[in-house]
Parts: C-alpha cells; sequence; structure tokens
C-alpha cells in the first residue's frame, strides 16, 4: 500500500510541485496585497483623521476670532461714539431751541395787541406753508417717527420748535420768502435758507415807534443763535454720515486683520502639534523597539530626528511673543481709526455739503451718494490724474519702530520686553504686512465693505423706508422717499446696534463672507515649505 503511494506520488512529482508553487506563491501574494490594502487603509484613515483635525482646528479657530472681534468692540466703540459725539450736538441743538422759545415767551408781553395778533396769525399761516419755505428744514412726519428711536422725536421736533419760533417772528411783508416755489427752497441749503430768512425779516421787523430796542438791535440778538443753529444743523449732518461710514471700515478693517493675526498663530499651534504628535509616535516606537527580543541582539538604538527637532525648536512661540503679536490691535483701537475718520470725514463733506436736510431721497439715491463717499475714502489721484486704490497698511499696523515699541507699551508689555529682539514676533509682523499689501486682501476687503453697506441698507430701509413700506406709497411705481433730516436719527440709532449689538448683526455678517473663509484658509494652510 504503502509502495503504491509513494510510486502514485513519485509518477506525479512535477504536477504536485507545481500546485504547492502556486499555492505558496498565491499564499505569499495575498499575504502581500493584504499587507498593502492594509497600508492603504491606515493611510486613508490618517489623511481622514488629519484634514478632520484641520478641518475642526480652523473652525474653532474662526470663532476665537469672532469672539476676539466682539471682546473688541467696546473699546473701539467707546472711542468713536466718544470722539464722534451726534447725540451731544444734537442736545446742544435743542438748548437753542428751548432758549429761542424762552427768549420769544419773555419778549411777546412787551409788544402790542395788535401787532401780536398779527404776527401770531402770519406765523400760522407761515407754519402752514412751511413745506415750501426757506426756513423749513423738516415737516412732522409721525410714521417716520413711530419706527424710530427717541432720539428721532427730539431732533424732529427741535426742527419744528426752531422752525415755529423762526416762523412767528416773521412780518407782513415776509410772506414772499414763504411763497417761494417748492424746488427752489428744496434745493436751496440750510444755512443759507435761515440766514436769508433772517436778513429779509430784519429789514420789515415792525414794532411800536417808541420801542427801546430798535430792530437792528433785535436782530443782533437773534442772529448769532440763528447762524450757530445752521452751524450744528450742518455739523449734525457731516458727523452722522461721517460716524456711520467709520463704523463700517473700522470694524470690517478689525475683522480682517483680527482674522489674519489669529490665523498666523493658529497655523503654529497646529504645526506644533503635528510636531508633538510625531514626536509621540517616535517615543511610542521606541519604547516597543526596546523591548522586543532585536534589542538583545543588535542593542538599544536612538530614534532621534536631529531635523525634526530643529523644526520644533524654530516654530515654538512663547507666550511672550504671542502676547507681544496680539497687542498690535491696539494701534487700529485707539489710532488708526481717526485715520479712517479723517478720510470718511473729507468724502463726506464733499458728497454731502450740497444736498439739503430737505431733500427728498429715495434708497437708491442715497446708495448712490455713500458709494460716491467710498470711492473718495478707498482710491487716491495720483500724480498722473489716474484712480489708485490705498491700502490701510498705516490705519492696521505702526509705520515706524518707534511707534511699535509705544503701541507694545501701552498694551501692557514691559519696556524691556517690548525693546527686546525677538525674531519670532518680526517674522510674524513681516508675514501681516505681506498679507496686507497684497491683492487678495484689497479683494476681501471690497467684498466686506459691499456686504457691510448691505447690512446698512438694510437698516436703512426698514427704519427710515419701512413706515412707507408699510402703509403703501401713495405714487404707485415710485420709491418711498424720506428727507435727508430725517434718516439721520435711525443712522445715529444703527452706529450704536452696530457697536453694541449683541448678537452682532454686522460682525456676523463679515465672518460668514466666504472669500473672508477662503483668505484665511489660505493664511493657515501656507505651511508647506516647512515641512519639504
Amino acid at each position: 500500500m504503502f509502495n503504491a503511494l509513494g510510486s502514485y506520488f513519485s509518477e506525479r512529482r512535477r504536477g504536485l510541485s507545481k500546485a504547492a508553487g502556486y499555492v505558496g506563491g498565491a499564499y505569499f501574494i495575498g499575504r502581500y496585497v493584504s499587507a498593502r490594502l492594509e497600508d492603504v487603509r491606515n493611510t486613508i484613515l490618517q489623511e481622514r483623521a488629519a484634514r478632520d483635525n484641520l478641518r475642526r482646528r480652523f473652525d474653532q479657530n474662526q470663532q476665537d476670532i469672532s469672539f476676539t472681534v466682539m471682546a473688541l468692540l467696546p473699546t473701539l466703540g467707546a472711542h468713536i461714539l466718544q470722539d464722534m459725539d451726534v447725540e451731544g450736538v444734537t442736545q446742544e441743538l435743542q438748548s437753542y431751541s428751548k432758549a429761542s422759545k424762552e427768549r420769544l415767551e419773555t419778549q411777546a408781553p412787551s409788544a402790542p395787541s395788535e401787532t401780536s395778533s398779527v404776527d401770531h396769525s402770519r406765523a400760522q399761516d407761515t407754519d402752514i406753508r412751511s413745506d415750501n419755505g426757506s426756513v423749513s428744514v423738516i415737516s412732522s412726519n409721525d410714521d417716520v417717527t413711530t419706527d424710530l428711536s427717541a432720539s428721532s422725536t427730539s431732533w424732529v421736533s427741535s426742527m419744528q420748535s426752531s422752525q415755529v419760533s423762526q416762523a412767528s417772528l416773521e412780518p407782513a411783508g415776509n410772506n414772499n420768502t414763504t411763497s417761494t416755489s417748492p424746488k427752489s427752497s428744496e434745493g436751496a441749503d440750510l444755512s443759507d435758507s435761515i440766514l436769508t430768512t433772517s436778513s429779509m425779516s430784519s429789514s420789515v421787523v415792525p414794532g411800536p415807534t417808541n420801542s427801546s430796542a430798535s430792530p437792528n438791535a433785535h436782530l443782533e440778538s437773534l442772529s448769532p443763535t440763528t447762524r450757530s443753529k445752521a452751524e450744528l444743523w450742518r455739523e449734525v449732518k457731516m458727523l452722522t454720515f461721517t460716524r456711520t461710514l467709520t463704523v463700517i471700515y473700522s470694524i470690517t478693517l478689525l475683522s480682517l486683520f483680527t482674522h489674519i493675526q489669529l490665523s498666523i498663530l493658529g497655523r503654529t499651534k497646529y504645526i506644533q502639534s503635528l510636531i508633538q504628535q510625531e514626536r509621540d509616535e517616535r517615543m511610542r516606537d521606541q519604547l516597543e523597539y526596546s523591548t522586543s527580543v532585536y534589542s538583545l541582539f543588535w542593542g538599544d538604538r536612538s530614534l532621534e530626528d536631529i531635523d525634526t527637532d530643529i523644526l520644533e525648536e524654530s516654530e515654538t512661540v512663547s507666550e511672550e511673543t504671542e502676547r507681544k503679536f496680539l497687542t498690535l490691535s491696539w494701534w487700529i483701537l485707539h489710532v488708526g481709526w481717526k485715520d479712517v475718520g479723517e478720510r470718511v470725514r473729507r468724502g463726506v463733506e464733499e458728497v454731502f455739503e450740497g444736498v439739503s436736510l430737505k431733500t427728498k431721497l429715495n434708497a437708491a439715491e442715497l446708495h448712490r451718494l455713500i458709494n460716491d463717499v467710498r470711492r473718495r475714502v478707498e482710491y487716491e489721484v495720483t500724480f498722473e490724474g489716474k484712480e489708485r486704490r490705498i491700502n490701510f497698511l498705516s490705519t492696521l499696523l505702526p509705520p515706524t519702530a518707534e511707534t511699535l515699541q509705544h503701541v507694545l507699551t501701552q498694551g501692557g508689555i514691559p519696556p524691556w520686553l517690548a525693546t527686546a529682539n525677538d525674531p519670532k514676533f518680526n517674522a510674524f509682523l513681516d508675514e501681516t504686512r505681506t498679507h496686507l499689501t497684497s491683492g487678495s486682501f484689497d479683494r476681501v476687503l471690497e467684498v466686506c465693505l459691499d456686504q457691510a453697506m448691505e447690512v446698512l441698507f438694510q437698516g436703512v430701509e426698514k427704519n427710515v423706508f419701512g413706515s412707507h413700506n408699510e402703509q403703501g406709497d401713495p405714487m404707485m411705481g415710485q420709491e418711498p422717499r424720506e428727507r435727508l433730516a430725517a434718516m439721520l436719527p435711525g443712522l445715529a440709532r444703527w452706529c450704536h446696534l452696530a457697536l453694541e449689538g449683541l448678537p452682532n448683526e454686522l460682525v456676523d455678517a463679515l465672518a460668514d463672507v466666504r472669500e473672508v473663509s477662503a483668505f484665511s484658509a489660505i493664511i493657515y494652510t501656507s505651511y508647506e515649505d516647512r515641512f519639504r
């Protein structure tokens, strides 16, 4: 039996050896393929985990940016609201109106009864036609004042009280002034109209022949207050638009600057985490090797990586360096926004100087005027006569080494640390300047300003033109119009919401801009050169 089996395998040994070879080869190939598939699987899982880790860190960094901007807003808002005190000018204007009213009440009993009755009847007639008169600045509009804050009612009331007090002094010969055409009166400037009316009234002021005060003396007692009112109303108009646009530019620049700062720091933290993770893996391999059998025959070997250690040392950021870098935001919070406000002030004066407070505007016309101011703020004319877009580098960063040291000292950094040589801080500063002067930043800034303007006009349409939309415009097919003076309270109130609102609609809108996230992602992931 055994001989038969032996002869059987002997006759078929070549076939059996081939079969064994095939089976063994298939087994080893299967093991190899399985090992390679396992490596690919592990690689995919590691890459997916790395992407998830990067995405999670990036999202957390974006949230930190929003929290940081909200934490800095109170400081910025306090400076803007204090230096551009629209409410203070408004209170001063109201005090003039109250003083004029009290003076008229004290002077009224000294005039003869007949003259007082005539003046009273003419004052009523002037008040009826005040919409076309050169003295009238803004008419009573219950629909607008209902939707606005308490400040809007006080502004309109002060305008009406000044209008009534001025009309009560109008003489009989002043009817020509109040009966001017609407077209000419609406296009007149506020100061011109008030001064013209005061001059005309002074020439024909009636009064008894035995009066102790002459008409010229009476005019001299009224004209300083009247001229001051005109100047105050002009200041309210200019300061309201200046503050509104300054808030938009300052918050937008602060938000983008914070994105650059925290994206650079977040990238550094991410690189440090990768280096630490690689070091932990290396230590784990070292521990496994030292406890294996191979270490008994080949001895203990070191798995130190000199290149990784050098990279870790170069990417390490101390807390002092991080504090110094974050303190740079002190510049825009205390100094830089003033530079923006000055540019905005010049643009507002050039555009709105010829726009009377009585001018009725719709949303499209207001948008056109504000865009005209934006063009003057964001562009400058070169010697060749061409427009060139400016960068806000001096607004966001100190221009000299002395001002940089001053910023660090004022921000709470000890003087010895502010003057110490810090290569990592200098590298961060140079990289920040590079990003601020890049074309990508110009593009992102333009998109963010457009988005901020959209938020502004949504508030204007809601607070200023909202009453017209709810009641329906009597002129079918036409957009609702509102006097420029009636827009000022809504704009002043919007500034407080943009600086003090929680949640902040403007900050959230800027954070949701797609270009801002892309710009932050470019900065956050610019670390390929460090690992090549």
